[in-house]
């Protein structure tokens, strides 16, 4: 990724991205994670990039389980904070992107699709409908069979939004919000390190 200065549509778009984040984060329970000792488990020992490559490789095949082609705002997989107990050791790994600059109906048809490949494909569906926010906007919850990742898809359907609201806003969108639970760094290594 290089560091380039962002449209002003793209800083609205990476706002909405952050702020899909932290209601996925509440979702999931890794956003206030407890201290490690509460949360479980115990965490597996991976080295960061291990994590991230795999986060990429499901992240790929959400996105042809989609079957959409559009136009795609993807940051890469990213390092956060696993709670507040050991940050120097202790990581989870977050992938949002979105697809966008499709018609609507597509977006629904690949919502459907997406709702019918994941348990054939090593995911098990915990939610599919309407979440929580006033514009009752259709959510896929599903937790990974075969690694330690969840995700929460989301069609957010801005069509009817009002006329005054800024024309970024109104653009439909699937968001993705992938996540790892949370690894521990191999002994000698940081997690700025790994």
């Amino acid at each position: 990724m290089t560091n380039r200065r962002m449209a002003p549509a793209g800083r609205r778009h990476a706002a909405m991205m952050i702020s899909s984040a932290a209601t996925f984060a509440i979702l999931t329970g890794c956003s206030d994670m407890p201290k490690s000792h509460d949360l479980g488990y115990t965490p597996e020992t991976r080295d960061v990039s291990s994590v991230k490559n795999e986060a990429q490789e499901l992240s790929s095949q959400l996105h042809h389980l989609m079957a959409l082609d559009g136009k795609m705002m993807n940051t890469g997989p990213g390092v956060d904070l696993c709670g507040d107990e050991d940050p120097d050791h202790l990581y989870v790994i977050r992938h949002p992107w979105s697809v966008y600059g499709v018609p609507v109906e597509d977006m629904k048809r690949a919502m459907g699709q997406l709702k019918a490949e994941l348990p054939r494909h090593n995911w098990k569906i915990v939610k599919f409908g309407p979440d929580s926010s006033p514009s009752k906007s259709l959510e896929i919850v599903a937790d990974s069979t075969k690694g330690k990742f969840s995700v929460n898809i989301t069609l957010y359907d801005r069509r009817k939004r009002s006329g005054d609201a800024p024309s970024a806003s109104k653009v439909s969108i699937i968001a993705v919000e992938l996540a790892s639970a949370c690894f521990r760094v191999p002994h000698g290594k940081t997690v700025d390190q790994s």
